[in-house]
């Protein structure tokens, strides 16, 4: 005899879940599209200790008009509150505990980490973008489109960098196709790559700031975050830098390949056929993850950063004709979309597909 709630499982009810460091960017990001998702049904928003019992909309406004006022209204344009949002309050995290939530997004700092590790001895399935044990051996890190297998059997599931979430979506079918041999990546990353916090005005504004020995780990991070993603077979050298774009990364990469690239156009057709998951019906699945443009001057972070939804990476400046690398091109990703809530979107899509496929064939041998 099932229980009520396996029963509601194979009818298709959707997955209780909640939000973990909804209060912060990503986090605003994460429940804008969670709030009419078909499989998800968002419980809990968790920000921190102070926020808690506080109108969620109140904290929302408050963020995104700081943002506003710091960078100046003619530059920074604030994200709408969604309407769905009216009546929330923020919870505890021990009511997040105490809940019904099967599975949490967490946005929260790798200081916070313990956080997230109480709610995997909770029995809570965690989809995160945290830097917290992106690293571990035994944590997956996925892109889905590049190693989804990382998934099977996983409770606790990161996603990476949001250049990286563009990155290896670019890599993956050059490396099927031709191998590589060595990789130059040079970053344009937008404001909004750090969240809330707030940069000098002079450091960024009509500026391009160097992260390079920086605060921010990112260049590292990235290095480290392709090599476990796609493995170790070839060199990658990483620059990063922020610039006076509000949202979208604007990323240069440059190729030394194994085997020869005959044309721009045929590398341009392995990227555009790149689309592993296409069979597959996810809410947040990208009819292509990779848009190539031939376009003059494209992509461009305000014109390209929300292909898809946000979902897919803009490619283009695509040539052959280099005397040191095989390849050169520019992509674009959606830093807060696909770079980061999409992305743990799409993997939790992704699991609770294969955890809804085991529910459903018990079901039947019963």
């Amino acid at each position: 005899m099932r229980s009520e709630n396996e029963q509601k499982e194979l009818q298709g009810e959707k997955l209780k879940v909640g939000v973990l460091g909804a209060t912060g960017m990503v986090g605003r990001r994460l429940v804008s599209l969670l709030l009419h998702h078909p499989r998800f049904e968002l419980t809990k928003v968790v920000g921190s200790g102070a926020t808690a019992g506080a109108s969620y909309r109140d904290v929302w406004e408050e963020k995104e008009s700081a943002l506003q006022h710091h960078y100046g209204s003619r530059f920074w344009r604030p994200f709408p509150v969604p309407e769905g949002i009216d009546g929330m309050r923020i919870s505890s995290f021990d009511e997040l505990l105490s809940s019904d939530c099967m599975a949490v997004f967490s946005s929260i700092p790798e200081r916070a980490g313990e956080f997230e590790e109480e709610l995997i001895k909770h029995g809570c399935v965690v989809f995160s973008n945290s830097p917290y044990r992106r690293f571990d051996p035994e944590i997956a890190l996925v892109v889905p489109e590049v190693n989804r297998n990382a998934l099977v059997g996983a409770r606790f599931v990161k996603n990476p960098n949001c250049v990286t979430s563009g990155l290896v979506l670019t890599l993956a079918p050059l490396q099927d196709r031709y191998g590589l041999r060595e990789v130059v990546v040079t970053t344009y990353q937008s404001l909004s790559g750090r969240g809330d916090a707030k940069y000098a005005q002079e450091l960024v504004l009509g500026n391009i700031y160097p992260l390079h020995a920086s605060s921010e780990a990112t260049e590292e991070n990235i290095w480290r975050e392709v090599k476990k993603i796609i493995g170790d077979s070839f060199k990658i050298s990483v620059t990063c830098n922020r610039t006076c774009v509000q949202e979208g990364h604007f990323v240069e990469v440059r190729i030394k390949t194994r085997a020869p690239i005959r044309s721009t156009e045929e590398a341009a057709d392995a990227l555009a056929g790149f689309n592993p998951m296409r069979s597959l019906r996810l809410h947040s699945n990208p009819q292509s993850p990779i848009v190539v443009l031939g376009e003059k001057g494209r992509p461009r972070p305000m014109q390209d950063a929300n292909h898809h939804e946000g979902m897919a990476i803009a490619v283009g400046n695509l040539t052959t004709e280099d005397e040191v690398f095989d390849l050169r091109l520019t992509y674009v990703v959606n830093n807060l979309v696909r770079g980061a809530a999409g992305g743990a979107l799409l993997n939790a899509e992704l699991w609770e597909a294969g955890a809804s496929a085991v529910r459903n064939k018990a079901g039947l041998q019963h």
